[in-house]
This record gives structure tokens, sequence and C-alpha cells, in this order.
């Protein structure tokens, strides 16, 4: 690569697009250095698994799809940034489909980059008017969750029951949910936090700031609903772990429960349950999860409240980076039959499908699946 293509990967990178993508990252990384020179060459599966995902040389494609599905999901991303970011790029970036190589070209269809006027404000209609309520003078807050751990500080172990969230739980309650050793004094702490989660802020929290808008963010378990009552709330999580989700999700439509995302509103053969699935695909791990969003009115006037909701933290981190990208966002108001000029209402309700991929369970694909509109 020469430099103005090394420049260009950095901000390919560096975009909310590819941020918290690993291993896509690691394979777009691996083309673009071997995209350069006489000896530039489409890659093979095998080389591209053993050499930037770092699978043994005994890596058979036929039963591990990891590098197809991983490909598929770069080439959308690529597409979405050069639509949207990246639009202003002189050059573009792409991977062919049915070759496994990465080509620069110049680009013909540029867009000029808007020129600053008193700020880093950005552009990006589907995003305004996705957000057009937390656009005004209240406080906005996003409301991020801490999981319950339990301490056995002798062994320096820490142990984790999804289903004991209460630092308050009897001795007995604990022994029998809480793996340990004999005799262990085990005491609650919260040391720890769903990466899917942190993500998720992070993407909200600068999509906010490129929009011109505040967003600051507080720990669930150290607030109370007064202490918000009149702010705008974004809340991520599940209603295992955030008493705020708990209270306010509702009992009507989507509703998350313990294991499970439930329709209340499904009708006749309509699907009245969704949960998580874990399996493999010839030899690569694969999860499919669910993840709600709701909007809905907050407890003072002119004010509201999302919620990110899914039972896996990686799934709130797909569902939620989704509601930053303009092409997304777009794609969904139209999913939801909003026209151009439709206002977004002010309760509703969108399902969707998060897929992963391998150990880490890495987004590569988030679905639209439904939406409900009103109380």
């Amino acid at each position: 690569m020469n430099q103005a293509e090394q420049q260009l990967l950095v901000r390919i990178f560096a975009s909310r697009h590819f941020a918290f993508a690993d291993s896509l990252r690691r394979i777009l990384q691996y083309l673009c250095d071997n995209a350069a020179g006489k000896e530039a060459r489409p890659l093979k599966e095998h080389e591209l698994a053993v050499s930037a995902l770092g699978r043994p040389e005994s890596f058979d494609p036929k039963t591990d799809p990891v590098v197809r599905v991983s490909m598929a999901s770069i080439r959308d991303r690529l597409r979405a940034y050069f639509e949207t970011d990246g639009r202003s790029e002189t050059l573009a970036l792409q991977v062919p489909k049915g070759r496994y190589q990465a080509l620069f070209s110049e680009r013909t269809d540029v867009t000029p980059a808007p020129e600053p006027s008193g700020g880093t404000r950005v552009e990006r209609p589907a995003l305004r008017r996705f957000w057009r309520a937390y656009a005004t003078a209240t406080p906005s807050v996003l409301m991020y969750t801490e999981p319950l751990f339990w301490r056995d500080d002798e062994a320096g172990i820490y142990t984790r029951n999804l289903y004991l969230n209460d630092r308050t739980a009897k001795r007995a309650e604990v022994d029998g949910k809480v793996p340990h050793r004999p005799g262990a004094d085990l005491r609650p702490c919260y040391h720890y936090l769903s990466s899917g989660e942190i993500q998720c802020s992070f993407s909200l929290i600068r999509m906010f700031q490129e929009m011109g808008m505040v967003l600051d963010m507080r720990n669930a378990r150290l607030s109370s609903l007064n202490d918000f009552r009149y702010a705008n709330l974004i809340l991520l999580g599940c209603t295992r772990t955030n008493h705020f989700m708990d209270t306010m999700q509702g009992t009507k439509g989507f509703v998350i429960t313990a294991d499970t995302i439930e329709d209340t509103a499904a009708r006749g053969g309509q699907r009245k349950s969704y949960e998580g699935e874990r399996y493999l695909d010839g030899k690569l791990p694969r999860f499919t999860e669910y993840a709600i969003v709701t909007r809905r009115p907050g407890l003072a006037p002119n004010s509201a409240v999302t919620i990110v909701a899914s039972n896996h933290g990686r799934a709130v981190q797909g569902a939620g980076n989704l509601l930053t990208l303009e092409t997304q966002v777009a794609s969904l108001l139209q999913a939801m039959g909003l026209g151009a000029k439709a206002p977004v209402p002010d309760h509703f309700q969108v399902l969707f499908k998060v897929e992963m991929i391998d150990l880490d369970d890495e987004v590569v694909n988030v679905d639209y699946v439904a939406h409900r509109i009103g109380a």
C-alpha cells in the first residue's frame, strides 16, 4: 500500500463500521497488505484463516465458513462507509464478490465534504429524524449497568450467575447458584462491565457528539428514576441488571424476560417467543440473539426514553450501533412504513436479529425482524 491507501484504511478502521470488529479488521488488513505490487493475487480462504485469524494449518474451509461469513460483512461495511462517513474520499476500497482481493481505485462519485459551520455538526437526515426527541434543551442521559459478581478473595476467583443479581441474597441462595470452594467467603462486587454495552455506549456518544448533541453517562445501579425524571433517557442491558428497564419496559408488545423476548401482541401463527440459539455451522461457532429497541414517552412532558434491550451484551452492541448508522436507520424507517416526511412516533418497538460468530461472539450482521407502533 502507498501512503494514501494506508491513510484511507486507517480512517475506515476508525469509523463506526469497523471500530469494534476485530476479526474483520484483521482480514481486511491482511488483504490490503497483499494488494500491492506485481505479485498481487486473489488469496485463498485457507491463507486468510491461518494468517489473518490464527486458525491452525488443519483449517478446512469446507467445514468452517468463517472467512466467507466475515467477507460478506466486510463488503457490507465498506459499502456503508463510502455511502456515509467516507462519501468525500477520493480513493475507493472494495473486495469484489467472488474474490479475496482488496482493490484500491480512484472514485468518480465523490461527494464534497460539507463546509464546517461553527462546529462539527454533521447532517444525517435519517439519524436526525430518529433522534429528534433528544435534540432539545432537555438533558440526555445514557444508563449503563454493572453485572453482579461474587468474589472469593482468598482464591482470587470472581464468579457470576446470570440469575443472581441481588447483592442482599441470602447465603443459601448464593451457595445454590454460585460454584465455590467449600467454606469460601463470597462477597458481592461490581468490578466488571459488559463489553457489548460499553461499546454500544461509545457508538452512541460519538454519534451524539458528531450531531452537536450532548449525551451524559450514568450507572443505573447508583441512580434512581426520580433523579432523572426530567431527562431524556437511553437504557441499555436487560431487566435482570437494569432496574430502570425493568420498571419502564411495560407489559405490551415485545417484552424481555430473563431468557427470552416475548411478543404479547402475536396473533394466529405469528411467533410468540424469541430465544438465543448457539450452534455450529460446520466447525464455525455461531450465535443468534434478539434485541428490542423501544421508544416511549418519558416521565416528564416532552421527554423520551429509548430502551436497547437484550439478554446478550453483544446483541445490545449490534442493535445500538445500527441506530448510529445513517443508511441503516434510513432503511429501518422505511421498513416501519415512515416516509421521508413522516414523524417518528413517540411510542414504537423494533425487534432485531443479531448474528454473531466465533468464540468471542463478534457481531457480523443485524437484521430487522418486526416492529410495533403505539403503546
